[in-house]
């Protein structure tokens, strides 16, 4: 969309004194956006049919068994989103992909913690996860790829490895459908562990995703796992992408942390959260 900016706004706040004792480091500066020509169908700005912002949180790769970083972040992840809900409700919390080091039992042990998540979360396959269809199904009750709607907004969960921890591009028919299937909705986010583009280290050149995300009018931002050392927003053909660094694992960004986001008419903000409550400054995206 042509008419969309990002604004850099607010600055960092600490949540209630009862969330010390969460792991945290310093802070990292988010890497500035790379852009390229906009190509995006433009949709014209209507008023929002949402009475209520939708306030989410997205985090990724815990690695839980990581051997080169012990501990369980997932804790942490819990008591504080939980803290953030008591403030605001949250209406869903996104895993996105590298929820533990592999094997069936490790993801029943982040079942069994996340389920204390006062809100309903969704989870996406991760490279290291190493799950086959029918494991993943069998653990988490879901698909590997999946849609969800709240109201008039979706949510488009996209699969983006497979059990040998391949990196893949999304499955260009399904999220085509999917998007497609969702084009009546007033938003869509859409949520996948493997950036589309090799504009970072680890992301994986996909053009006809990146085409098909950029055909999309009411698709409003996308939003990424996988390399730990981004933290910020990247744009092309329109579309924003953003990513959250780690929750766990030994590199990356110089804290642990996950994204808060709130969805309110025609605005979009988002911002880092450290694992120990610390709100790093909001970034606000308009259409």
């Amino acid at each position: 969309m042509t008419s969309r900016r990002a604004l850099l706004t607010g600055a960092g706040a600490v949540l209630a004194a009862h969330l010390t004792g969460c792991q945290s480091a310093g802070a990292k500066t988010p890497p500035s956006a790379a852009t390229s020509p906009p190509g995006r169908p433009v949709m014209p700005a209507t008023p929002s049919r949402s009475s209520r912002p939708l306030r989410f949180v997205v985090g990724s790769d815990g690695h839980l068994g990581d051997p080169k970083a012990p501990g369980d972040p997932y804790p942490a992840f819990v008591k504080t989103v939980n803290a953030l809900h008591a403030q605001a409700s949250l209406d869903f919390v996104v895993v996105n992909g590298d929820i533990t080091q592999g094997g069936v039992k490790r993801q029943q042990q982040v079942k069994g913690v996340l389920a204390g998540l006062k809100m309903p979360y969704f989870v996406v396959p991760g490279n290291h996860d190493e799950l086959t269809r029918a494991q993943w199904r069998k653990v988490w009750r879901a698909e590997p790829n999946l849609v969800e709607r709240f109201g008039d907004r979706s949510i488009i969960l996209a699969n983006t490895s497979n059990s040998a921890g391949d990196y893949l591009c999304a499955k260009r028919s399904w999220l085509q459908e999917a998007l497609h299937d969702q084009a009546s909705q007033q938003d869509v986010l859409v949520f996948m562990h493997i950036t589309p583009d090799d504009w970072t280290k680890f992301g994986v050149d996909c053009p006809d995703i990146r085409k098909v995300l950029s055909q999309t009018p009411n698709l409003r931002a996308v939003f990424n796992g996988h390399d730990h050392d981004q933290d910020g927003q990247m744009t092309s053909a329109g579309v924003d992408y953003f990513f959250d660094a780690h929750l766990g694992g030994h590199w990356g960004t110089d804290y642990v942390g996950f994204r808060l986001s709130s969805l309110d008419g025609n605005t979009l903000t988002t911002q880092m959260v450290r694992l120990d409550g610390t709100l790093l400054p909001e970034t606000s995206l308009s259409w």
